[in-house]
């Protein structure tokens, strides 16, 4: 079966692989002001397995030079790339593992073609990229490549924005219109998600002691954190950074004598207290293992870990209801909760391929959603404004239901990559807390180049994870410095218009104005537009480890100029500078400018 079709410069092509004779399917558009929308239904007279199908869209390479996805995409694959791949290059969307949309744009940064598709929840293939044969842009959704449950209707749409508009508004749209598709059904973001964390991850992996980390939250909270993340370890005496003690989720006597104190001695610095917990698995070393041993998507003989199956009842029951216990007897005030991009049926062996009906539903997607949206509800009948946090792979559309934080991907003493990350995640997140990796540095560093891990995550609630009590007191103080600085801006750094230049470029220039101030990080040695939009004060924090700063505007502008160091001291003062057209400050690695428009009249 297939149907084609043209709209404006698009040619659209929809295959279906071997139909059964009794499947019809229908193809059409619409449009409005600034989108053209594709519909697609395919429906059975009875419940069928329906085939795999293919909805095919290319269009001329005119003026494209970018292309910008959520995710790893591409070859070389790589956290940094937003080059344009073959076409044979794929990502795999699904309820838990990011969405199906792209933007096409060119290298000034404006939009050309933007794609979304309204499936967030089932497996699709999605394809974007080059297509060498016809000197063309294809994108291809490709659907059904996973046998799925019987049914007898599907319907889709894919979005295409042509709007001349920044890449970063296109992106948004997108997000809007997965919004309204969901209902907006998004899950509040309470003020605790906006607000500094300490996470025990990368200085103490599974090595924890209830004391140590005390002494740890004593520091931290004096040096601005307002939420401790207890990350894996909590749970078992075993130090192997494996999985085969995850599932019972009882606290480990040894490390902490008395959990319950524990937490609220944390809190009672001014800590909100969230605990780490790896939600599909199940491993051979727990009590629950026999029980759940029968109800698993596939087993690790490496890790002698399973990944529990979710279309199976009792398994929402037990998870649900674990994570509530945790809370409550705790008095936690968030779970960080992990590796739900597990849950894929492109893993699935054994029985989980076949039927059983001590299942309530065949559907993976359906499954994940009935036990996210339950961990959603009953954790906050617990505590109202209870936190959630999932990290990149898992951050489609969908997961912004069931969770209030998204944190970037592992990238430890990568700045550049978490700084590439956060972007990413800002841009398609909506009102999402978009949170930093949690980073660390360098005990011998230079303070100025330590300083990087915060400036390349200024744009995000930052996650901090270094030892505290090793650091050397100045880079205690550089790191009260940066967290007090973030803080006294954070309304601009996070709830300004967000943009970039060059995304393929990892953003080397990131700005963020709200109302006449504006906050500029510059990662490389560029020249900065200032004052191009009625801005009254600009900062521009130097993140390119270079000694100066380069200005541009379009007509010169008197100042007042402040210059500091990344300690927050002031090292030069002018009460009466003229930015020229083109001019250059004096502003040290890591450091920063501010410049407060003089009036005319004065």
């Amino acid at each position: 079966m297939s149907k084609q079709f043209s709209v404006e410069n698009f040619k659209v092509t929809f295959e279906c692989a071997s139909p059964a004779e009794n499947l019809s399917c229908e193809v059409s558009h619409q449009q409005s002001d600034d989108a053209i929308f594709i519909n697609l239904s395919i429906k059975s007279d009875t419940p069928i397995v329906f085939p795999e199908c293919k909805l095919d869209v290319s269009f001329p390479f005119d003026d494209l030079h970018s292309l910008w996805t959520p995710c790893l995409h591409g070859h070389p694959k790589s956290l940094r790339n937003k080059g344009i791949p073959e076409i044979w290059t794929s990502f795999s969307s699904h309820i838990s593992h990011v969405s199906p949309v792209g933007c096409f744009y060119n290298l000034n940064g404006d939009n050309k073609v933007a794609f979304a598709f309204s499936d967030m929840k089932n497996i699709v293939k999605v394809q974007a990229g080059a297509y060498e044969e016809d000197k063309a842009a294809k994108i291809i959704m490709s659907l059904f490549t996973i046998k799925a449950e019987p049914m007898t209707e599907y319907t889709a749409t894919l979005r295409l924005d042509k709007s001349p508009v920044g890449y970063h508004e296109a992106i948004a749209r997108m997000t809007q219109w997965h919004e309204s598709l969901l209902e907006n059904g998004q899950m509040p973001v309470p003020p605790a998600a906006l607000e500094p964390v300490y996470s025990t991850w990368y200085s103490f992996h599974q090595n924890l002691d209830q004391k140590e980390i005390e002494d740890q939250c004593e520091i931290a909270a004096s040096l601005g954190c307002k939420t401790i993340i207890l990350d894996d370890g909590w749970q078992t005496d075993d130090n192997n950074r494996g999985y085969m003690f995850c599932g019972d989720w009882d606290v480990s006597n040894k490390r902490f004598p008395d959990m319950a104190e524990h937490v609220a001695k944390v809190q009672s610095m001014g800590m909100k207290y969230m605990l780490w917990l790896s939600v599909p698995f199940v491993g051979k070393g727990c009590k629950v293992w026999d029980e759940f041993k029968d109800n698993l998507l596939f087993y690790s003989e490496q890790n002698a870990t399973g990944t529990l199956d979710p279309r199976y009842p009792k398994v929402r029951e037990f998870l649900v209801s674990t994570y509530c216990r945790v809370v409550s007897d705790y008095g936690l005030d968030g779970l960080k909760l992990d590796f739900i991009d597990e849950f894929d049926m492109t893993y699935a062996t054994g029985q989980a391929l076949l039927p059983d009906p001590t299942r309530d539903t065949e559907s993976l997607p359906e499954a994940v959603d009935r036990l996210m949206m339950s961990i959603r509800q009953e954790l906050t009948k617990l505590k109202s404004d209870i936190l959630i946090e999932f990290r990149q792979r898992y951050i489609g559309s969908m997961i912004r239901k069931y969770g209030n934080i998204f944190r970037v991907h592992d990238c430890p003493h990568d700045s550049i990559t978490n700084r590439a990350g956060i972007m990413d995640l800002r841009l398609f997140s909506g009102d999402t807390a978009i949170h930093s990796d949690m980073f660390i540095w360098s005990e011998s560093e230079a303070v100025e180049s330590a300083s990087l891990q915060f400036i390349n995550t200024l744009f995000s609630v930052p996650q901090i994870s270094p030892n505290l009590k090793t650091l050397p007191q100045e880079h205690l103080a550089m790191t009260k410095h940066w967290l007090s600085f973030w803080n006294d801006n954070k309304q601009v750094l996070l709830n300004g218009k967000l943009s970039s230049r060059y995304p393929e470029m990892q953003y080397p220039i990131i700005e963020s104005t709200l109302g006449n101030v504006k906050i500029m990080s510059v990662h490389a040695d560029m020249v900065c537009d200032v004052f191009t939009d009625g801005e009254e004060k600009i900062t521009i924090v130097n993140g390119a480890m270079e000694e100066s700063l380069t200005l541009r505007c379009d007509e010169p502008i008197k100042v007042e100029l402040s210059v500091y160091d990344c300690l927050g001291k002031k090292v030069s003062y002018i009460t009466n500078h003229t930015v020229e057209k083109l001019s250059t400050i004096i502003v040290p690695k890591s450091g920063y400018v501010t410049l407060d428009a003089i009036a005319a009249d004065k």
